[in-house]
């Protein structure tokens, strides 16, 4: 698992010159992980695929 979140992290911090903002540029720089959080995420499954309620007349 520990290779994937390198790979991960070599691609969340590869250059991007025209895309990566001043502030992610200096991070790189510095040698510091653009998104450190990114390896923590997760994907949830949504409650509902509706996202409004039902109308009340179906009863």
């Amino acid at each position: 698992m520990s290779d994937y979140s390198q790979d991960e992290a070599e691609i969340r911090n590869k250059e991007n010159k025209d895309g990566d903002s001043l502030a992610e540029i200096k991070k790189m720089e510095n040698g510091v992980d653009i998104e450190p959080e990114a390896d923590d995420w997760v994907a949830k499954p949504a409650e509902s695929s509706h996202p409004d309620p039902l109308p009340n007349d179906l009863d």
